[in-house]
Protein backbone atom coordinates (compact mmCIF):
# COMPACT_ATOMS: atom_id res chain seq x y z
CA UNK A 1 0.00 0.00 0.00
CA UNK A 2 1.49 3.24 -0.73
CA UNK A 3 2.27 5.98 2.19
CA UNK A 4 2.78 9.69 2.11
CA UNK A 5 6.45 9.15 3.57
CA UNK A 6 9.18 10.02 0.96
CA UNK A 7 7.89 7.98 -1.99
CA UNK A 8 9.97 10.15 -4.47
CA UNK A 9 13.44 8.73 -3.10
CA UNK A 10 12.30 5.39 -3.15
CA UNK A 11 12.62 2.94 -5.55
CA UNK A 12 9.69 0.95 -7.89
CA UNK A 13 9.25 -2.35 -5.81
CA UNK A 14 9.32 -5.70 -7.54
CA UNK A 15 5.49 -5.81 -7.63
CA UNK A 16 4.64 -2.80 -9.14
CA UNK A 17 7.37 -3.45 -11.82
CA UNK A 18 6.27 -6.64 -12.56
CA UNK A 19 2.50 -5.38 -13.00
CA UNK A 20 4.00 -2.61 -15.51
CA UNK A 21 6.31 -4.86 -17.49
CA UNK A 22 3.20 -7.37 -17.85
CA UNK A 23 1.14 -4.76 -18.85
CA UNK A 24 3.26 -3.70 -21.53
CA UNK A 25 4.21 -7.41 -22.84
CA UNK A 26 0.59 -8.14 -23.04
CA UNK A 27 -0.77 -5.08 -24.67
CA UNK A 28 2.24 -5.36 -27.43
CA UNK A 29 1.00 -9.20 -28.23
CA UNK A 30 -0.97 -8.51 -32.18
CA UNK A 31 -5.01 -8.34 -32.16
CA UNK A 32 -6.26 -11.77 -33.21
CA UNK A 33 -8.49 -11.98 -36.23
CA UNK A 34 -11.38 -14.62 -36.95
CA UNK A 35 -10.10 -18.25 -36.94
CA UNK A 36 -6.94 -17.17 -35.16
CA UNK A 37 -6.22 -16.88 -31.06
CA UNK A 38 -5.47 -14.10 -28.88
CA UNK A 39 -4.23 -14.67 -25.51
CA UNK A 40 -5.88 -14.24 -21.91
CA UNK A 41 -4.16 -14.43 -18.67
CA UNK A 42 -5.32 -14.52 -15.01
CA UNK A 43 -3.42 -12.98 -12.55
CA UNK A 44 -3.68 -13.91 -9.04
CA UNK A 45 -2.61 -11.24 -6.48
CA UNK A 46 -2.83 -10.63 -2.47
CA UNK A 47 -4.52 -7.50 -3.12
CA UNK A 48 -5.69 -5.55 -6.44
CA UNK A 49 -4.53 -2.22 -5.21
CA UNK A 50 -2.91 -0.03 -7.93
CA UNK A 51 -2.75 -3.14 -9.91
CA UNK A 52 -4.76 -2.07 -12.44
CA UNK A 53 -3.73 1.26 -13.25
CA UNK A 54 0.23 -0.33 -13.00
CA UNK A 55 -0.60 -3.05 -16.01
CA UNK A 56 -2.76 0.34 -17.82
CA UNK A 57 0.61 2.06 -17.50
CA UNK A 58 2.63 -0.48 -19.03
CA UNK A 59 0.23 -1.38 -21.85
CA UNK A 60 0.40 2.75 -22.83
CA UNK A 61 3.77 1.55 -23.82
CA UNK A 62 3.35 -0.46 -25.75
CA UNK A 63 2.76 0.34 -29.73
CA UNK A 64 -0.49 1.30 -31.40
CA UNK A 65 -2.76 -0.96 -32.71
CA UNK A 66 -4.56 0.34 -35.48
CA UNK A 67 -6.21 -1.41 -37.83
CA UNK A 68 -6.18 0.01 -41.98
CA UNK A 69 -9.68 0.93 -42.86
CA UNK A 70 -10.24 -1.21 -45.38
CA UNK A 71 -11.83 1.09 -48.10
CA UNK A 72 -11.50 1.62 -51.63
CA UNK A 73 -10.58 4.40 -53.59
CA UNK A 74 -13.42 7.23 -53.24
CA UNK A 75 -15.27 5.33 -50.25
CA UNK A 76 -16.37 7.90 -47.50
CA UNK A 77 -16.62 5.83 -44.39
CA UNK A 78 -17.44 7.33 -40.79
CA UNK A 79 -14.46 6.95 -38.72
CA UNK A 80 -12.78 9.14 -35.36
CA UNK A 81 -9.97 11.00 -35.83
CA UNK A 82 -8.13 14.21 -35.01
CA UNK A 83 -10.75 17.33 -36.53
CA UNK A 84 -7.05 19.65 -36.67
CA UNK A 85 -8.38 22.00 -34.10
CA UNK A 86 -8.18 20.25 -30.90
CA UNK A 87 -10.95 17.18 -30.58
CA UNK A 88 -11.08 14.05 -31.22
CA UNK A 89 -14.32 13.24 -32.66
CA UNK A 90 -15.81 11.25 -35.27
CA UNK A 91 -15.76 12.40 -38.21
CA UNK A 92 -16.69 11.37 -42.52
CA UNK A 93 -13.26 10.59 -43.97
CA UNK A 94 -12.67 9.61 -47.86
CA UNK A 95 -9.97 7.38 -49.15
CA UNK A 96 -8.35 9.23 -52.35
CA UNK A 97 -5.74 7.31 -53.39
CA UNK A 98 -3.06 5.06 -52.07
CA UNK A 99 0.49 6.56 -52.52
CA UNK A 100 3.39 4.20 -54.03
CA UNK A 101 3.79 2.18 -51.14
CA UNK A 102 -0.18 1.33 -50.76
CA UNK A 103 -0.30 3.70 -48.02
CA UNK A 104 -3.73 5.24 -47.44
CA UNK A 105 -4.21 9.28 -48.86
CA UNK A 106 -7.01 9.97 -46.12
CA UNK A 107 -9.13 13.42 -46.45
CA UNK A 108 -11.60 14.13 -43.55
CA UNK A 109 -15.11 16.15 -43.47
CA UNK A 110 -15.07 18.72 -40.91
CA UNK A 111 -17.87 21.13 -40.61
CA UNK A 112 -17.76 22.33 -43.95
CA UNK A 113 -13.98 21.63 -44.73
CA UNK A 114 -12.22 18.76 -46.31
CA UNK A 115 -8.67 18.47 -45.23
CA UNK A 116 -5.96 15.93 -46.07
CA UNK A 117 -4.74 14.42 -42.89
CA UNK A 118 -1.60 11.80 -41.93
CA UNK A 119 -2.76 11.84 -38.73
CA UNK A 120 -4.26 8.08 -37.33
CA UNK A 121 -7.52 6.71 -38.58
CA UNK A 122 -9.60 4.45 -36.97
CA UNK A 123 -12.66 3.20 -39.02
CA UNK A 124 -15.78 2.93 -36.70
CA UNK A 125 -17.68 -0.47 -36.01
CA UNK A 126 -20.87 -0.45 -37.24
CA UNK A 127 -23.73 0.58 -34.72
CA UNK A 128 -21.85 3.92 -33.34
CA UNK A 129 -24.48 6.36 -32.49
CA UNK A 130 -24.24 9.36 -34.50
CA UNK A 131 -24.66 11.94 -32.18
CA UNK A 132 -21.91 10.74 -30.00
CA UNK A 133 -20.53 14.08 -28.00
CA UNK A 134 -18.24 15.85 -30.18
CA UNK A 135 -16.06 18.02 -28.07
CA UNK A 136 -13.45 16.09 -25.61
CA UNK A 137 -11.07 19.00 -24.84
CA UNK A 138 -12.75 22.20 -23.06
CA UNK A 139 -10.74 25.62 -22.05
CA UNK A 140 -6.98 24.81 -21.67
CA UNK A 141 -7.06 21.08 -21.84
CA UNK A 142 -5.54 20.33 -24.75
CA UNK A 143 -2.75 23.52 -24.36
CA UNK A 144 -1.86 21.83 -21.44
CA UNK A 145 -1.83 18.07 -22.77
CA UNK A 146 0.58 20.26 -26.02
CA UNK A 147 3.03 21.87 -23.27
CA UNK A 148 3.76 18.42 -22.01
CA UNK A 149 4.29 16.58 -25.31
CA UNK A 150 7.16 18.67 -25.78
CA UNK A 151 8.64 17.81 -22.60
CA UNK A 152 8.40 13.87 -23.55
CA UNK A 153 11.80 11.62 -24.95
CA UNK A 154 9.70 11.22 -28.19
CA UNK A 155 11.39 11.14 -31.28
CA UNK A 156 9.07 9.19 -33.26
CA UNK A 157 5.15 11.01 -33.43
CA UNK A 158 5.16 14.01 -35.90
CA UNK A 159 3.31 16.11 -33.74
CA UNK A 160 1.40 16.40 -30.78
CA UNK A 161 -2.13 15.62 -32.48
CA UNK A 162 -0.46 12.01 -33.96
CA UNK A 163 0.70 11.06 -30.62
CA UNK A 164 -2.79 11.70 -28.91
CA UNK A 165 -4.94 10.13 -31.64
CA UNK A 166 -2.60 6.95 -31.41
CA UNK A 167 -3.72 6.76 -28.40
CA UNK A 168 -6.90 7.30 -28.73
CA UNK A 169 -7.47 4.90 -31.22
CA UNK A 170 -5.86 2.27 -29.65
CA UNK A 171 -6.82 2.81 -26.03
CA UNK A 172 -6.60 0.11 -23.28
CA UNK A 173 -10.02 -0.48 -21.54
CA UNK A 174 -10.99 -1.34 -18.02
CA UNK A 175 -13.90 -3.52 -17.81
CA UNK A 176 -15.33 -4.71 -13.75
CA UNK A 177 -17.45 -2.62 -11.00
CA UNK A 178 -16.09 0.04 -7.86
CA UNK A 179 -14.51 1.82 -11.62
CA UNK A 180 -14.84 5.11 -9.19
CA UNK A 181 -12.23 2.85 -7.13
CA UNK A 182 -9.81 1.98 -9.42
CA UNK A 183 -9.73 6.08 -11.04
CA UNK A 184 -9.28 6.99 -7.32
CA UNK A 185 -5.88 4.35 -7.33
CA UNK A 186 -4.71 6.05 -10.40
CA UNK A 187 -4.63 9.54 -8.55
CA UNK A 188 -3.44 8.45 -5.33
CA UNK A 189 -0.25 6.80 -7.26
CA UNK A 190 0.14 9.87 -9.30
CA UNK A 191 0.32 11.91 -6.25
CA UNK A 192 2.54 10.01 -4.55
CA UNK A 193 4.66 7.75 -6.52
CA UNK A 194 4.59 9.18 -10.27
CA UNK A 195 8.57 8.46 -10.54
CA UNK A 196 6.92 5.01 -11.06
CA UNK A 197 5.37 5.74 -14.22
CA UNK A 198 6.95 6.39 -17.75
CA UNK A 199 7.62 9.71 -18.48
CA UNK A 200 5.82 8.62 -21.79
CA UNK A 201 2.74 7.67 -20.36
CA UNK A 202 2.90 10.29 -17.19
CA UNK A 203 0.75 12.77 -19.74
CA UNK A 204 -1.95 10.28 -20.60
CA UNK A 205 -2.43 9.11 -16.64
CA UNK A 206 -2.28 12.39 -15.40
CA UNK A 207 -5.54 13.58 -17.71
CA UNK A 208 -8.38 12.88 -16.32
CA UNK A 209 -12.02 13.65 -17.56
CA UNK A 210 -15.16 12.41 -16.58
CA UNK A 211 -15.63 11.10 -20.53
CA UNK A 212 -12.99 8.10 -19.68
CA UNK A 213 -16.05 6.50 -17.86
CA UNK A 214 -18.41 7.36 -20.35
CA UNK A 215 -19.00 4.46 -22.54
CA UNK A 216 -20.07 6.81 -25.75
CA UNK A 217 -16.76 8.31 -25.94
CA UNK A 218 -14.66 5.54 -26.49
CA UNK A 219 -12.23 5.93 -28.75
CA UNK A 220 -12.00 9.56 -27.86
CA UNK A 221 -9.95 8.64 -24.71
CA UNK A 222 -6.22 6.97 -24.29
CA UNK A 223 -8.10 4.92 -22.10
CA UNK A 224 -11.91 4.23 -20.71
CA UNK A 225 -13.92 2.49 -18.11
CA UNK A 226 -16.55 0.62 -18.49
CA UNK A 227 -18.94 -1.42 -16.79
CA UNK A 228 -19.94 -5.23 -17.51
CA UNK A 229 -22.99 -4.77 -18.74
CA UNK A 230 -22.00 -1.49 -21.43
CA UNK A 231 -19.44 -3.85 -22.30
CA UNK A 232 -21.97 -6.62 -22.52
CA UNK A 233 -24.88 -5.07 -24.22
CA UNK A 234 -23.55 -2.90 -26.88
CA UNK A 235 -22.58 -4.79 -30.47
CA UNK A 236 -20.63 -2.37 -31.63
CA UNK A 237 -18.68 -1.50 -28.36
CA UNK A 238 -17.86 -5.39 -28.63
CA UNK A 239 -16.59 -5.33 -32.19
CA UNK A 240 -13.29 -3.50 -31.48
CA UNK A 241 -10.59 -4.42 -30.40
CA UNK A 242 -8.50 -2.63 -27.71
CA UNK A 243 -4.83 -2.32 -27.33
CA UNK A 244 -5.51 -4.10 -23.76
CA UNK A 245 -8.63 -5.24 -21.75
CA UNK A 246 -7.93 -5.21 -17.96
CA UNK A 247 -11.14 -7.05 -16.24
CA UNK A 248 -10.92 -5.82 -12.44
CA UNK A 249 -12.24 -9.51 -11.30
CA UNK A 250 -13.27 -12.64 -12.93
CA UNK A 251 -16.78 -11.91 -12.38
CA UNK A 252 -16.22 -9.24 -14.70
CA UNK A 253 -14.52 -11.60 -17.48
CA UNK A 254 -17.34 -14.28 -16.68
CA UNK A 255 -19.89 -12.44 -17.16
CA UNK A 256 -18.51 -10.41 -20.74
CA UNK A 257 -20.20 -11.79 -24.08
CA UNK A 258 -17.74 -14.47 -25.50
CA UNK A 259 -17.26 -11.95 -28.81
CA UNK A 260 -16.41 -9.03 -26.15
CA UNK A 261 -13.35 -7.44 -27.89
CA UNK A 262 -12.66 -10.97 -29.22
CA UNK A 263 -8.61 -11.06 -30.44
CA UNK A 264 -7.36 -8.16 -28.32
CA UNK A 265 -5.26 -9.36 -25.29
CA UNK A 266 -6.97 -9.32 -22.09
CA UNK A 267 -5.94 -9.68 -18.47
CA UNK A 268 -7.88 -11.20 -15.40
CA UNK A 269 -7.52 -9.72 -12.05
CA UNK A 270 -7.99 -12.50 -9.14
CA UNK A 271 -7.58 -11.07 -5.80
CA UNK A 272 -7.32 -13.55 -3.10
CA UNK A 273 -8.93 -10.96 -0.53
CA UNK A 274 -12.05 -11.39 -2.14
CA UNK A 275 -14.64 -13.91 -1.79
CA UNK A 276 -13.44 -17.68 -2.05
CA UNK A 277 -15.44 -18.08 -5.22
CA UNK A 278 -13.56 -15.88 -7.18
CA UNK A 279 -10.79 -17.34 -6.29
CA UNK A 280 -11.75 -21.20 -6.88
CA UNK A 281 -13.53 -20.44 -10.08
CA UNK A 282 -10.35 -19.13 -11.61
CA UNK A 283 -8.46 -22.16 -10.90
CA UNK A 284 -10.44 -23.65 -13.78
CA UNK A 285 -8.26 -22.05 -16.28
CA UNK A 286 -5.90 -24.29 -17.31
CA UNK A 287 -2.26 -22.40 -18.05
CA UNK A 288 -0.75 -22.86 -21.64
CA UNK A 289 2.58 -24.18 -21.36
CA UNK A 290 3.46 -23.35 -24.80
CA UNK A 291 3.10 -19.17 -23.84
CA UNK A 292 6.21 -17.80 -22.89
CA UNK A 293 5.82 -14.46 -20.76
CA UNK A 294 9.25 -12.89 -20.29
CA UNK A 295 7.35 -10.29 -17.48
CA UNK A 296 6.64 -13.57 -15.59
CA UNK A 297 10.30 -14.72 -14.79
CA UNK A 298 10.74 -11.52 -12.26
CA UNK A 299 7.40 -11.41 -10.39
CA UNK A 300 7.25 -11.97 -6.93
CA UNK A 301 5.79 -15.20 -5.33
CA UNK A 302 2.89 -13.32 -4.35
CA UNK A 303 2.03 -13.19 -7.87
CA UNK A 304 0.42 -16.09 -9.76
CA UNK A 305 0.30 -16.15 -13.00
CA UNK A 306 -2.02 -18.56 -15.64
CA UNK A 307 -2.17 -17.82 -19.57
CA UNK A 308 -4.56 -19.50 -22.16
CA UNK A 309 -5.11 -19.06 -25.93
CA UNK A 310 -8.85 -18.69 -26.79
CA UNK A 311 -10.38 -18.33 -30.08
CA UNK A 312 -11.30 -15.64 -31.82
CA UNK A 313 -15.34 -15.25 -31.93
CA UNK A 314 -16.52 -12.64 -34.32
CA UNK A 315 -19.15 -10.32 -32.93
CA UNK A 316 -21.29 -9.47 -36.43
CA UNK A 317 -23.33 -12.73 -36.11
CA UNK A 318 -26.22 -11.92 -33.83
CA UNK A 319 -27.11 -15.74 -34.00
CA UNK A 320 -23.75 -17.07 -33.29
CA UNK A 321 -24.20 -19.16 -30.34
CA UNK A 322 -21.07 -19.35 -28.71
CA UNK A 323 -21.66 -15.50 -27.73
CA UNK A 324 -23.26 -15.90 -24.70
CA UNK A 325 -22.40 -14.98 -21.31
CA UNK A 326 -23.20 -16.12 -17.55
CA UNK A 327 -26.33 -15.05 -15.83
CA UNK A 328 -26.60 -11.83 -13.52
CA UNK A 329 -27.82 -14.03 -10.96
CA UNK A 330 -24.46 -16.27 -10.81
CA UNK A 331 -22.05 -16.21 -7.30
CA UNK A 332 -21.43 -13.18 -5.83
CA UNK A 333 -17.47 -13.11 -7.04
CA UNK A 334 -15.68 -10.02 -5.44
CA UNK A 335 -14.13 -6.91 -7.15
CA UNK A 336 -10.77 -5.55 -6.26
Amino acid sequence: MLMSHDYEKSPIPQWALSAITLGKELASFPNGEPGQKYLNVFLSVPTGQYVAPLIMAGALLAPPKIADPSASVGETFRAVAFDGKSQIRDLDVTLLREDFQGNPQLMYHNDGYLRLTDHPVLRLPKGVPEDRAKKVFVGRDWENIRRKFRTLPIGTAKSTESWWASHCLSPVVIVGESLEYVDKQREVMLELAPHWIDLRVLPILEYSKPGASNRERVLHHPYSYLTIDAARDLAWMRSFRPRLVIYTSWRAFYRRKMSAFSGAPAIVIVNRRVPSADIEASKNTVHDSSINLESAKDMPRSFGLRAELSFVIPSDDPDNANDVSADDDDADFGDV
